[in-house]
């Protein structure tokens, strides 16, 4: 962990000496109604039983757990930052597979859902591995790639899982020209609706590891802000500067530390 502190604080120098930007401290974390769409429809609903959150470490919404509390003081910190420029719009992006991405895009979505101030709409963005839909217990769900390429009604694609102000977007089936699609004018389209038609709205994208593909990085322009997660005893410090130099002209608002070994964790940005 402290490798990854280290190529983390090294990174944010290197920034502001570029740019003459502060930029945003290490923020570290332990893992831990229907809405109305286009045409005056409303969201279907498929309710998640809690077992299946609780199994899935989707924790934000059960206010007894402490892990919980970490996610909540994440959402302050981010509805803080986002609130500085009146952004609504945020990617959360991993360094590489399998560190946690997904789980911190679902938990934080969560979290900001239980804020009545706001609604929420999730989307997987992570076209090539698509995670959120069976992260939150569901199968076989309609989502972007059917949207983008099968003629798919967005409307269709949307679905609330039994969380009140929480709206998601799954991915549908795992596509291999992912880069293409979301450059697509269509799907440049979509982001320009998402953000503008609910001004109350918050909108959170799961991407691709940055180091994986080019797709977040083509992606990043219709964004307003992202968060970058790293996970303990996984992330080598060296790829940790290589995705916050890609990340530079994109407003980074802090890291995340999935993982990690440290008791009494509390998040900041």
């Amino acid at each position: 962990m402290e490798r990854i502190e280290k190529a983390l604080a090294k990174a944010r120098e290197q920034r502001q000496a570029r740019t003459g930007i502060p930029q945003p401290a290490f923020a570290r974390v332990a893992s831990v109604a229907p809405a109305p769409v286009a045409g005056g429809k409303t969201t279907r609903v498929v309710a998640v039983a809690e077992s299946a959150l609780r199994e899935n470490r989707v924790i934000a919404g059960f206010t007894q757990d402490s892990r919980a509390d970490l996610f909540r003081m994440l959402r302050a910190q981010v509805l803080q930052q986002l609130a500085v420029d009146g952004d609504t719009t945020l990617g959360i992006c991993s360094v590489n597979p399998q560190e946690g991405k997904t789980l911190v895009a679902a938990n934080l979505a969560v979290s900001l859902a239980m804020d009545a101030n706001h609604t929420v709409l999730l989307v997987d963005l992570d076209l090539r591995r698509p995670k959120l839909a069976e992260i939150f217990g569901l199968s076989e769900e309609v989502g972007m790639s059917d949207y983008l390429f099968d003629g798919a009604l967005l409307s269709d694609c949307l679905v609330n899982p039994g969380i009140d102000r929480l709206v998601l977007l799954p991915a549908g089936r795992a596509l291999n020209n992912s880069s293409e699609a979301l450059t697509s004018p269509q799907m440049v389209s979509l982001a320009h609706e998402l953000k503008a038609r609910y001004p109350d709205r918050i909108v959170i994208y799961d991407l691709p590891p940055l180091l994986s593909t080019d797709d977040a990085m083509v992606f990043l322009p219709q964004i307003d802000a992202t968060l970058l997660v790293v996970c303990e005893g996984l992330t080598r410090s060296g790829d940790v500067q290589r995705a916050i130099g890609l990340l530079n002209g994109h407003k980074l608002l802090g890291t995340v530390l999935n993982r990690s070994s440290s008791a009494n964790l509390r998040p900041y940005l």
